[in-house]
């Protein structure tokens, strides 16, 4: 015990000239920052910051919402085909060739995902643009509002059925897995399908995302902490940004005390 205790000291001695150098850093970077906010004509950065947003809002996103069903499909479609005909000619040996084909479908995967999220962030903004032009010339047209709704929509629920299509070659390659798409305890029934290194790999993955949600929390916050001080933000930013760290945190730790219990059991 004696020994483990002198190890963590020295751990922690080798450690704390690191941490209280970024400490320093951070400040030092965070002050100078901010005495150029002070120094700099921080009217005409807002007015400059406004009319982007504006831009945005009005212009863009209704565009880019629209465009975005197009682009995701124009990528994932040639993955899913690819993936279907290299699954087809697979012998059921070759490690090399299942690899590949599971690579093609996370891709499609991860990008069918992150296009939802973009299509939640468009969407906001086009209402945002909308109802902030109410009566405006330069308002949206409502031509080109409610084609946003339909290609949100479109962004919405057409990339459930490639991801179905999706889980199903996964199946074919692994009929071990089981849940369906469809299904709101889809996740749970194929985390159940999985072997213990499968499950081994799904929490390594998670540990990696919790890091890096810590990481961009913490930027997120010093921005939209900036913007507060400096220009007229309010602390809602911060807030939400707040929120989605401490239930972050909450849940991470929840499982850790509950599963470091004698009778826990993931559920």
């Amino acid at each position: 015990m004696k020994n483990n205790n002198e190890a963590a000291k020295q751990e922690d001695k080798k450690a704390l000239p690191k941490f209280i150098a970024i400490v320093v850093c951070s400040l030092i970077v965070g002050g100078v920052l901010g005495v150029l906010m002070v120094k700099l004509s921080l009217e005409d950065f807002q007015e400059v910051l406004d009319g982007a947003g504006l831009y945005f809002t009005n212009y863009a996103a209704p565009w880019l919402i629209i465009a975005l069903p197009a682009v995701e499909f124009a990528i994932c479609l040639p993955l899913y085909f690819s993936a279907k005909q290299r699954l087809a000619a697979w012998d059921g040996e070759d490690e090399a060739v299942s690899g590949g084909i599971e690579v093609k479908i996370s891709a499609a995967l991860w990008i069918t995902g992150l296009g939802t999220v973009i299509a939640f962030f468009l969407l906001a903004a086009m209402f945002s643009g909308f109802v902030s032009m109410a009566g405006n010339p330069m308002q949206i047209a409502p031509v080109l509002f409610f084609g946003g709704l339909a290609a949100f929509l479109v962004s919405l629920f057409a990339p459930v059925r490639l991801q179905q299509k999706l889980m199903e070659l996964t199946k074919r390659l692994n009929p071990e897995k089981k849940g369906s798409v469809y299904d709101t305890k889809f996740q749970k029934k194929w985390y159940d399908s999985c072997d213990e290194a499968e499950r081994a790999a799904i929490g390594q993955c998670a540990f990696k995302a919790y890091q890096a949600m810590c990481r961009v929390c913490l930027g997120l916050w010093a921005v939209f902490a900036l913007g507060g001080m400096f220009f007229d933000w309010g602390f809602l930013p911060a807030l939400a940004v707040c929120v989605v760290w401490g239930a972050g945190q909450t849940v991470y730790f929840y499982w850790t005390l509950k599963l470091g219990r004698p009778d826990g059991a993931a559920g």
